[in-house]
């Protein structure tokens, strides 16, 4: 899977609440600098009130850090954001005023509205020695109150950059590994045998996705096909789907049976999955000298059986509830014969769900119909699938993981 360099503003938009609101303190503090450097900045000699400089540092601190903290989705927050904090800033300045004199109309923070004096005009400003002493003290207090501003904001602001990049490179780490596993419990993506051939394809909205599919050869005359569903994404669902994996292979050996395999995944999901989280199972006991195919769906959806001498397509499913919902549960199994020419596609939900612009899903008819109009090599199935849904989306990238494994008997 190509790795992509993820952008600051990336970052930013997947930062978790607590080392968000850690960035928001820092960007408080390193732009609320900015209100006693601009009272610095002004070119008259003023005693300041110390109500309008914490005014004025908590307005330009808060105006950083709502960004920081609420645009991160919308664009009418931002825009909100900026209105509210612009009116607080006027409001505190004095408010917006105009003053017109001879050259025009202009727009004043802070001033009265009447007529400019004449502009040439001169006054000479006389301060007492302890008017004197009291501007300079304050002024120097503000330029030492907007550095250690400027030097605590920028401590909280590597500190929560290394401890976040800490996280990534340790996400990073558990994502490769879970990554790996799974690539490992891999099958091929394509089989043949004498009597059935067939391919599977998965493909992860995320770096590890919940999705699996199987492929097991019992004897010469035997196979399985499973696919399975783990709710959710990423790390936890992949190590989910990989120990439930092992977990058929280990069982698949005992005994073939679906509801006996249903009862043992079930209680092993159960003890290794954590509260809401189970998976969706399909499974086929396909059995070459009997003809007969023994399934069982465990709250996923049904398998497709296309008949070579029929137009429509059958659903093979069973009444079951999704594997670690409960500890115990009578889980129940079909039947049903096959012949040369038939087909059979198992899949996810992350198929017949996948949405368009206008918000319809893609479903099980257009599925079918596609199963129908197919080639008969089972790649050329999955891939024809993939592509109808693509189409259908108008994207290449998937609302959720899609798993396909298509069969078709000799």
């Amino acid at each position: 899977m190509p790795v992509h360099k993820k952008r600051a503003i990336d970052i930013w938009k997947e930062m978790k609440p607590s080392s968000l609101r850690r960035l928001a303190l820092a960007v408080f503090l390193t732009f609320g600098a900015v209100g006693p450097i601009t009272i610095l900045m002004e070119s008259s000699l003023r005693l300041v009130p110390w109500t309008f400089v914490i005014a004025q540092t908590a307005s330009l601190g808060g105006f950083a850090a709502s960004i920081a903290l609420f645009a991160r989705r919308r664009w009418w927050i931002t825009t909100a954001i900026v209105l509210f904090w612009t009116f607080v800033i006027t409001l505190n300045s004095g408010g917006l005023t105009l003053t017109i004199g001879e050259g025009g109309m202009r727009a004043n923070l802070g001033t009265g509205v009447g007529i400019q004096d004449e502009p040439n005009t001169k006054r000479s400003l006389v301060f007492r020695p302890d008017q004197l002493d009291a501007i300079y003290t304050q002024r120097g207090i503000l330029g030492s109150l907007s550095m250690l501003l400027i030097a605590v904001g920028y401590i909280m602001f590597i500190r929560v950059v290394r401890k976040e990049a800490g996280e990534r490179a340790r996400f990073e780490t558990e994502v490769n590994i879970a990554q790996d596993i799974q690539h490992s419990l891999l099958p091929p993506s394509t089989f043949a045998l004498s009597w059935v051939s067939g391919a599977g394809m998965t493909i992860p909205t995320s770096e590890v996705g919940g999705d699996f599919f199987d492929i097991i050869q019992l004897h010469d005359d035997q196979l399985v096909l499973a696919v399975a569903d783990v709710t959710g994404h990423g790390v936890g669902a992949g190590i989910l789907s990989a120990m439930a994996k092992s977990a058929l292979h280990t069982e698949v050996v005992h005994n073939p049976s679906p509801t006996y395999i249903l009862q043992n995944l079930n209680r092993t999901v159960y003890d290794l999955s954590k509260d809401q989280m189970f998976v969706t199972f399909a499974y086929l006991f396909i059995d070459r000298r009997s003809h007969q195919m023994y399934y069982a769906t465990a709250g996923h959806p049904a398998v497709f059986l296309k008949r070579s001498t029929a137009d429509a397509i059958e659903s093979l499913r069973t009444a079951n509830i999704g594997l670690g919902l409960k500890s115990e549960f009578p889980f129940s199994s079909g039947q049903a014969s096959f012949q040369s020419g038939d087909r059979l596609l198992l899949y996810t939900d992350g198929v017949i769900e996948a949405m368009n612009k206008a918000g319809d899903q893609f479903g099980a008819q257009r599925l079918m119909t596609c199963l129908s109009g197919s080639e008969d090599s089972p790649l050329a199935i999955c891939r024809d699938i993939q592509n109808s849904v693509k189409e259908f989306t108008g994207s290449d990238a998937f609302q959720d993981d899609i798993t396909l494994l298509a069969g078709v008997f000799s």
